[in-house]
């Protein structure tokens, strides 16, 4: 009996453990900037990881400048960042968005779509009308799918060596 009552006793420990694991590891979806160094610092590695090192070419500490002001979105789990890009005002009605990085163990589970969503109905809210972007090839198909438009030809990204897809999306003509 007592070998009994021990057996409830870890199988309802586990359950618990496993109950807890599956809260720590839920998706948690996150605003910060530079001044956020734990955040920014997993930005840049999950960015030269994802983005820059196929490219050979690693975030610059002068781009690290220019980004200073923009705000980041971001998607962690078990306190890891696995999602992020940021953005910055292109004008009164514009949100520009750069450098969206889904870490590769976590691409194609629908987390990318998920935090841009959010961050969309956010900029919504701030009164924004358009997002406006540069896809890389690599990356047009699932902007298309978010409802993003062609607004113009591929271009050649001479900095990245990469092909671009000038893109937009109407804020006030989506929901």
């Amino acid at each position: 009996m007592g070998n009994n009552i021990r057996l409830k006793s870890v199988k309802a420990a586990n359950n618990t453990k496993q109950n807890c694991d599956s809260i720590i590891n839920k998706p948690i979806l996150k605003k910060f900037n530079t001044s956020n160094m734990e955040l920014y610092k997993q930005s840049i590695d999950l960015r030269n990881t994802v983005l820059r090192a196929p490219l050979k070419k690693l975030i610059t500490p002068e781009e690290m400048t220019i980004e200073q002001n923009n705000q980041f979105y971001g998607m962690t789990i078990a306190e890891v960042l696995v999602a992020t890009f940021s953005i910055y005002q292109k004008d009164v009605n514009t949100i520009r968005l750069v450098s969206f990085a889904v870490s590769t163990q976590y691409q194609q589970q629908g987390l990318g779509s998920r935090l841009l969503r959010w961050a969309l109905n956010d900029f919504r809210k701030q009164g924004y009308q358009q997002v406006s972007l540069s896809a890389r090839s690599s990356a047009h198909e699932f902007y298309l799918k978010q409802g993003f438009k062609d607004i113009g030809r591929q271009t050649v990204n001479h900095y990245l060596n990469a092909i671009d897809f000038e893109m937009q999306y109407n804020i006030s003509t989506q929901h």
